[in-house]
């Protein structure tokens, strides 16, 4: 992928994108999951949003969208859309596609056949192979827990975020990992203790691909079967006011029939991950709405209290006022991706998934713009602005007919 490919996904941005769509008056958060490759995707989205004037106030990440997430909080605002072109363009490959270009039966394969690359020799500047890992699984061979090395990531990483501007917290950050023994997901927010690159090498370490890393005495790893799309800590502790949440997934669950080993491959793998994000939105939804009811009732309880006893001191008030706004956003891939895109890093995906971003997001906005929610409820409000269109057939991937 070429500088200009996506410089041109900046100069070309919908202007009549309402700036003002999210408020200045609420606190605005962003959460980024995890799917290696695919997260290009969350880099367009946060394109569209700065470009419609939006300011994140909270930033968390998982996997790779820690990465984001770090990018993100370790730039200034006018120089975080090149830091993540810098750091997007590294990871492409050569690609004799152009974005948005079918290929079909041959972009399938070419598709898969960058896929197995990566298997193979890594992506300079984010992992390489661990040939002991690789020999560990013959038969008499010492053991060992990963397949690639991470560190490559680190010299990366150090062109790309500024620590110390992180560490400043003046974009609060939080990195999404999990205890490997206890299975507990485990938080590291910039307000409350130094981030370094060691964390983000914890977050992205998905076993058994790549080793576990430890810190302050725990065993850490991806948080990608457990918490994949870190919301917990953006939902779970909301502000006082106004606060709009914007989670951006890397999976849909949702998908066609599966007809082949490969479709089959990824429709597992997109629910698995996937999924966990639909039960985190719902499962604060009905928080917020008890606690909302609450609050009205203990209001009203406050007030029948005041007159009935006057000398009595006031009821603490728990819940938080205003209302929680989420627009939720997910990847949906076109049908030339395999069940190993995440894996997939030629520059025509890359850019792909990098407009989509940009297109959902820009779509979203105008939804929340709109009032165009897909639920409301006492205290919550819930935007879902996954693409609703049925993924095509390609060339590649049409199933074979019956026999009569």
């Amino acid at each position: 992928m070429t500088s200009d490919s996506l410089s041109s996904t900046a100069r070309d941005v919908h202007r009549d994108v309402p700036a003002a769509s999210p408020s200045s008056s609420r606190h605005v958060s962003l959460a980024l999951s995890g799917g290696n490759a695919l997260g290009a995707y969350e880099a367009g989205a946060y394109e569209a949003l700065h470009e419609a004037g939006c300011v994140v106030n909270r930033v968390s990440g998982a996997s790779i969208g820690s990465v984001n997430a770090a990018i993100l909080a370790g730039n200034p605002p006018q120089r975080r859309i090149e830091k993540l072109r810098e750091f997007w363009q590294q990871a492409a490959t050569w690609s004799p596609f152009a974005a948005g270009q079918a290929g079909g039966r041959l972009r399938d394969v070419f598709n898969k056949l960058q896929a197995m690359q990566t298997l193979m020799t890594g992506r300079p500047g984010m992992f390489a192979p661990r040939p002991s890992g690789f020999l560990s699984l013959l038969p008499g061979t010492p053991p060992d827990v990963g397949l690639f090395d991470g560190r490559p990531l680190l010299a990366t990483l150090s062109r790309v975020v500024d620590f110390e501007l992180l560490n400043q917290a003046a974009l609060p950050l939080v990195i999404g990992c999990v205890d490997l023994e206890s299975g507990e997901p485990v938080y590291f927010d910039s307000r409350r203790q130094r981030i370094e690159a060691k964390h983000l090498l914890a977050s992205t370490a998905f076993l058994p691909g790549f080793p576990p890393v430890e810190i302050d005495g725990r065993l850490l790893g991806d948080p990608g079967m457990l918490c994949n799309l870190p919301l917990d800590p953006l939902l779970g502790e909301p502000p006082s006011g106004e606060h709009l949440c914007f989670a951006i997934d890397l999976f849909d669950v949702r998908g066609g029939r599966p007809f082949s080993m490969d479709t089959a491959l990824e429709r597992v793998q997109d629910i698995a991950f996937a999924s966990q994000s639909l039960r985190t939105i719902d499962a604060f939804r009905r928080e917020y709405r008890l606690r909302h009811l609450l609050a009205q009732q203990m209001g009203l309880t406050r007030k029948a209290l005041a007159a009935d006893r006057p000398d009595q001191a006031p009821l603490p008030q728990e819940t938080p006022e205003g209302e929680t706004t989420v627009v939720l956003l997910a990847y949906r891939p076109p049908a030339h991706e395999v069940s190993a895109k995440s894996l997939e890093f030629s520059s025509a995906s890359i850019e792909e998934r990098w407009n989509a971003g940009r297109d959902d997001m820009r779509a979203a906005l105008a939804a929340l713009e709109a009032g165009r929610a897909t639920t409301r409820d006492p205290g919550f409000s819930f935007y879902d602005s996954r693409r609703a269109v049925p993924r095509p057939a390609s060339a590649g991937n049409i199933p074979a007919p019956h026999p009569a």
